[in-house]
C-alpha cells in the first residue's frame, strides 16, 4: 500500500514559487517521479516497497507535476 506524502503541507522552496521542499522517491531511468515526502525515512520505505531502481533524494519539487530538482 502506498504511503500519503501530505506534499501540499511540506514547507515551500524560496527560489521557486509553487514548488515544496521534500524527499522524493524517483526512479532515474526511465525517469518516474512517484512523490514527494517530509521525511527520509518514509521515502526510503517506499522506494524499498517498489524495488529497484526507486531511490529516495532530497529535492525541490513542483506540486501537479513530475518535475524534480535533487539537491543532491
Amino acid at each position: 500500500m502506498p504511503i500519503k506524502s501530505l506534499s501540499k503541507a511540506l514547507p515551500k522552496d524560496p527560489d521557486n514559487p509553487g514548488w515544496v521542499l521534500g524527499w522524493a522517491v524517483v526512479r532515474s531511468a526511465p525517469w518516474s517521479f512517484i512523490d514527494i515526502y517530509a521525511s527520509k525515512e518514509v521515502a526510503e520505505v517506499e522506494a524499498a516497497r517498489l524495488g529497484d531502481g526507486y531511490s529516495a533524494e532530497y529535492g525541490s519539487h513542483h506540486l501537479g507535476s513530475d518535475d524534480f530538482v535533487s539537491f543532491g
